[in-house]
């Protein structure tokens, strides 16, 4: 065979051998890449079933953590985890009537709040009825998720404005929202006729009625020392500091924090709120009442106390530019609420008393009273915890504008 021809056969021998271990390559890059996608594919499904375990536990742990609350408060507390995971222990108001309530607080205190007849505005939302309210038991502490909790022990958002307030209840879920005017009322008008106004937090650390009730402070400090945050953990105080005096109420409501309540406001002086429970109306639709909080003079110089405020049709003194949200003008206030004086063309308005803005009678739940009649003004409730005797259910504090910071409790319809 010449060379030429054994040349040729190596080469042909040479190609063929490269083309199969090509073909053996091809083959083995074949079987790794079934290998890589049966191990994603395993790594996966591994995930996915750990991933579901996962959430099956946390809901069998939720839903244990929500039975037990349950069995032990025989169904007046429940656990409602929202929907960035945060637990919230609420406290199940149900639905009375007013004349019931009018008719206990006569029986008890021989006094007519004339609160009229039917289901109160707490249990109407745009007209419907509700067999039962959902209220946070706590206020409302730091959570994950730029959210909030509810829970006993906790420390107290105290530094949150009206709108964040508002932001941090509706963002925890559908029919979430911050406690209402309609709510807060509701509750003391029934904690008076059943006889359990609670006391709280309201001389740094003890309540001022009863100096041997006492919480935790958050600063560990001494109970009536006037110095250091006399703020108190959450639920940590006496079963006299729930709106019902026991250990399954809602706590805090006196004292400790003062909180931002929605559907009320005050415009240039003017009384606005929502008929019923509906926190979904725009703040422009809300209510406008022909009753205002007038003034007795018509001072404007400084930021002191004006005087007394008058419940008129009109206004006739005005304590600062209208539209000014500012406090650089003077402030008025009452000892209670219950007290401001009505002027002869005032025309009571029932839902007014409902709300616990006006009354019939100083025999009712205690209270401060502070405002300002120029710009607008929303409303914090209940007191702190320096407030002493002004704080109460009745407590009411529409000096400040949105801006300002504070409490706030999560309310919930089911």
């Amino acid at each position: 065979m010449s060379t030429d021809a054994i040349l040729t056969q190596v080469a042909d021998e040479t190609s063929k051998a490269a083309q199969e271990l090509n073909q053996v390559a091809e083959r083995v890059e074949s079987h790794i890449t079934d290998i890589k996608n049966m191990a994603e594919q395993s790594i996966n499904a591994v995930k996915s079933n750990h991933s579901a375990q996962i959430e099956e536990l946390k809901t069998l742990s939720s839903d244990g953590y929500r039975q037990a609350i349950e069995d032990i408060s025989g169904g007046r507390n429940t656990v409602v985890i929202d929907d960035q995971g945060n637990p919230n222990i609420m406290v199940r108001i149900q639905r009375f009537n007013y004349e019931d309530v009018n008719q206990a607080i006569f029986d008890l205190y021989g006094v007519d709040l004339k609160l009229g007849t039917g289901t109160p505005t707490m249990f109407r939302r745009n007209g419907t009825e509700l067999g039962e309210v959902l209220i946070a038991k706590y206020l409302a502490s730091p959570s994950a998720n730029g959210g909030c909790s509810v829970v006993g022990g906790g420390q107290p958002l105290a530094s949150v404005n009206y709108d964040d307030a508002k932001s941090r209840c509706n963002n925890k879920g559908e029919n979430w929202h911050l406690m209402s005017i309609h709510e807060w009322s509701a509750v003391a008008l029934w904690s008076l006729a059943n006889g359990t106004i609670p006391r709280g937090n309201t001389n740094y650390g003890r309540s001022h009625e009863n100096k041997l009730e006492t919480a935790r402070r958050l600063d560990d400090g001494i109970p009536g020392d006037a110095s250091g945050t006399a703020q108190t953990y959450t639920g940590k105080g006496a079963v006299t500091w729930s709106h019902d005096h026991s250990a399954w109420g809602i706590q805090d409501l006196v004292g400790n924090v003062w909180e931002w309540i929605d559907q009320l406001r005050l415009d240039d002086g003017r009384i606005i709120t929502t008929l019923d429970n509906n926190p979904s109306i725009a703040e422009e639709n809300w209510t406008k009442h022909d009753a205002y909080f007038d003034s007795p003079i018509d001072s404007t110089s400084g930021a002191g106390n004006a005087g007394e405020p008058i419940l008129n049709s009109t206004i006739t003194n005005r304590n600062g530019p209208i539209g000014d949200d500012g406090a650089g003008n003077p402030y008025l206030s009452s000892s209670h609420f219950a007290s401001i004086g009505k002027s002869q063309t005032f025309q009571n308005v029932e839902i007014l008393r409902r709300l616990l803005i006006s009354s019939e009678s100083t025999t009712t739940v205690k209270g401060g009273f502070w405002c300002r009649n120029y710009g607008n003004r929303f409303p914090l409730r209940g007191g702190s915890w320096s407030s002493g005797p002004s704080a109460g259910l009745g407590s009411l504090e529409m000096s400040n504008s949105r801006s300002i910071v504070s409490g706030f409790r999560p309310a919930l319809f089911v």
